[in-house]
């Protein structure tokens, strides 16, 4: 089957703005995952020498490239018997890296490329017996320098180790796997922990502190996710205590979206991790850190000095020792009349300082702190509306038409920039924007850049509102 390459696009649609993270990030930085069917070959784009034998096997039924923002970690979903996964493995172990991994699960594999969405009509046709990921070294060096939220999660590695996970449920045995020397084996399957294939989803965790590193009798909850406008409804199903040895159990964890919720008197509670299970037994490891509780406090005022009030305070890229410290209730506050806000539920580490009010902004990045922290001062400025109409007098309206907004300047660290689709009346509204002058155009989307509009700067001005009318071509 010839290999064909599509994009899943993440975007959601309407008015999308932000501001420039990191200048390293691929320009435009869009949340794109890329792939296809089939086993046609795929030109190296910079893996470790001998990878690409490994990742263009005859054997593969698809691949994706993720992740969203930055890209560069690539994944070939396969099938085969035990003869052909010897092949690999032999090609896998000649890789030029100082680490290969390959990792056992019990079960079934399934493809996200044929299935993103899990469906149960879809169930047989994704079927894999494994999967094989690598990393574009530059890529994985300019992801982990993004702030804790944007880094790819997993892994505490130093550099990109490729990776074999095989999946022994279907055409491949463990007992009749060959494994060259050199690559190191994680068994993950339930038998290697003293547990058995009918224990189904066993959930094994430890709960120790993060600053003595000793073990802490926590409790541990299994909440299920539930879809709902605004986010996600979480339901306790489960609860268990760990142990003096910090030691957690729960077994047949039945098929749903779930959290899992470690908390401990005196400390910050934790989100351990998230899964999505189905009738596939596995075991799962979850080792998790709880910090000590420290606090913020500060006040938000306007340029004058002026406090402002119901300012939502959001910190983000918690983090201790470089790991993402999630908080089941998250991580925002509202200041009062006095245009103070104050928290003492949050882990000794890191974070950025993000504030947000209507007609208001704080241009720039958000402001790193560490924790604790007291009286930070924030100021906000009034923030510029613009009102943006496509004139079609001259063109054919398309389905699809954006409008991008950016710096006259150039995008930059900590500059702000937009992109978005007109309404069904030709228009579109850009809020919370910075002063200053911008350029923007229109264009069909899909398009092609001769079908953009003529550039128009304009000059916003804080607590004002300006429209523009672009002309299609």
């Amino acid at each position: 089957m010839p290999a064909t390459r599509n994009r899943c696009c993440l975007r959601a649609l309407g008015v999308s703005f932000a501001v420039v993270l990191a200048a390293a990030l691929p320009q435009p930085a869009w949340a794109l995952i890329t792939g296809g069917e089939g086993n046609v070959p795929i030109n190296d784009p910079g893996w470790p020498k001998g990878a690409a034998a490994v990742f263009n096997t005859v054997h593969r039924i698809a691949y994706w490239e993720g992740p969203p923002f930055g890209g560069g970690e690539w994944h070939c979903e396969c099938r085969g018997d035990a003869s052909a996964f010897n092949d690999v493995l032999a090609a896998f172990a000649k890789i030029d890296a100082e680490k290969k991994r390959l990792v056992v699960h019990d079960g079934v594999g399934k493809s996200f490329w044929l299935n993103p969405n899990r469906e149960d009509a879809q169930r047989e046709k994704a079927m894999i017996d494994w999967t094989f990921t690598v990393w574009q070294p530059d890529r994985w060096a300019m992801l982990r320098r993004l702030p804790a939220d944007l880094r790819p999660r997993g892994g505490d590695d130093d550099a990109p180790v490729p990776q074999i996970d095989l999946y022994t449920g279907g055409r491949v045995a463990w007992p009749d796997v060959k494994v060259p020397k050199g690559i190191e084996v994680r068994d993950l399957r339930l038998e290697a922990h003293g547990f058995e294939l009918t224990d189904g989803v066993v959930l094994d965790g430890k709960v120790h502190d993060l600053a003595t590193q000793q073990a802490l009798p926590a409790t541990v909850q299994l909440q299920q996710m539930e879809s709902q406008q605004g986010g996600y409804k979480y339901t306790t199903v489960s609860t268990v205590k760990a142990d003096f040895q910090g030691r957690w159990v729960l077994k047949s964890v039945p098929a749903g979206r779930y959290r899992i919720v470690v908390q401990a008197d005196g400390y910050v509670p934790r989100v351990a991790g998230y899964g999505q299970y189905d009738a596939e037994p596995q075991w799962i490891p979850m080792e998790t850190g709880l910090s000590r509780a420290s606090s913020v406090s500060g006040r938000v005022t306007d340029d004058a000095g002026t406090p402002l009030a119901g300012v939502m305070v959001r910190l983000g890229d918690v983090a201790v020792d470089g790991s993402v410290y999630d908080s089941p209730s998250g991580y925002e506050l509202k200041t009062d009349a006095e245009g103070r806000f104050h928290s003492d539920q949050l882990p000794l580490g890191k974070a950025t300082v993000w504030v947000h009010k209507p007609g208001y902004v704080r241009p720039g990045l958000g402001l790193p702190i560490e924790l604790p922290a007291k009286d930070l001062a924030l100021a906000m400025i009034k923030a510029a509306v613009l009102k943006v109409t496509v004139d079609f007098e001259a063109a054919e309206r398309p389905p699809g038409y954006i409008v991008q907004i950016a710096p006259e300047d150039g995008d930059g660290i900590g500059k702000w920039g937009g992109t978005g689709t007109i309404n069904a009346e030709n228009r579109i509204h850009f809020e919370q924007i910075p002063p200053g002058r911008y350029v923007l155009f229109g264009r069909p989307n899909p398009g092609s850049e001769k079908q953009e509009t003529d550039r128009v700067v304009v000059d916003l001005k804080g607590g004002q509102t300006s429209e523009v009318v672009l002309r299609a071509k």
